[in-house]
């Protein structure tokens, strides 16, 4: 096991060894990585956005780096956050991958609406990355992105107790999808988004929760994979490897709570809460980012 340690460390730094950009532009500490990834864990599955909050996090701690390597950073720590719900979602994914080879008319029809679901935030993420990286991490859009993820999750709270509660059909994660492909936008929450467009629809609160959990992973994954691309042609930078691990670790544990804290939470309680948390948060960036 500690050869294989040293072999990942050795490789990891010959990839920084050959980079044009130096890594110590981000001036990032352990604890800073560790800070972000506990935020990262908890903001991405709470309703609150975990694009926002770590922009913001990196412009308060003044990291020095471009647009793309900060955002690679950011997807690095959302990979914990998808380790986290493989783990807690275990048993919906060995389904759904078993659906495929067995008669399970449910489980492949869950596995569709993913499928149409992941598709708007697959094109609008590859027509809009560098975009985003550069452009929208602006504290002050960020505090009105968070002003409308309140009035997004009231509305659609209210919306959704005068529905009849009907079942998911590909029609929704459809809609569900498009939600998730406008949360792109730091500060706009991926899951209270998607959930609210669950509940706009006429699903359980439950029943949507599950589903934009479950939406999140191949999203995530895929945001990843585009990451290490970039870094094997120096796109992006990254921190050293104690950084990231630091990081990476500290969101997985960190999504864990999240999610079975929060689906603990909605068994009883209504997602419209957290506009309680994101209107004081951007009244205060706007004030203190005038």
């Amino acid at each position: 096991m500690r050869k294989l340690w040293q072999r990942i460390q050795k490789r990891y730094s010959l990839i920084h060894t050959i980079l044009p950009i130096s890594v110590s532009m981000l001036a990032m500490t352990i604890t800073h990585a560790f800070f972000l990834g506990i935020l990262q864990g908890l903001s991405e599955l709470l309703p609150v956005s975990s694009s926002g909050h770590l922009a913001l996090a990196e412009k308060w701690f003044g990291f020095q780096a471009n647009a793309l390597s900060q955002q690679g950073f950011d997807v690095v720590l959302h990979a914990g956050t998808l380790v986290a719900l493989l783990g807690c979602y275990f048993p919906q994914w060995a389904r759904l991958t078993k659906s495929i080879f067995v008669a399970d008319a449910d489980g492949r029809r869950l596995l569709a609406s993913l499928v149409i679901a992941t598709v708007p935030a697959v094109i609008a993420g590859l027509l809009l990355q560098k975009f985003l990286a550069e452009h929208m991490r602006d504290p002050r859009l960020i505090a009105f992105s968070f002003l409308a993820t309140a009035g997004i999750l009231t509305v659609a709270e209210l919306f959704g107790q005068r529905r009849i509660e009907q079942p998911l059909s590909y029609r929704r994660a459809l809609w569900i999808g498009l939600a998730q492909s406008c949360a792109l936008i730091p500060g706009l929450s991926r899951s209270g988004l998607t959930i609210s467009a669950g509940r706009a629809s006429g699903l359980k609160r439950s029943e949507a929760l599950d589903f934009s959990f479950l939406m999140a992973a191949p999203i995530i994954g895929g945001a990843f994979v585009l990451t290490l691309f970039d870094m094997a042609v120096g796109r992006v930078v990254l921190p050293t490897f104690s950084i990231v691990l630091s990081g990476f670790v500290a969101s997985a544990v960190a999504s864990m709570c999240a999610i079975v804290g929060l689906r603990e939470f909605v068994r009883t309680h209504s997602l419209a809460w957290f506009a309680l948390y994101l209107i004081p948060s951007a009244t205060i960036i706007l004030m203190w980012w005038h």
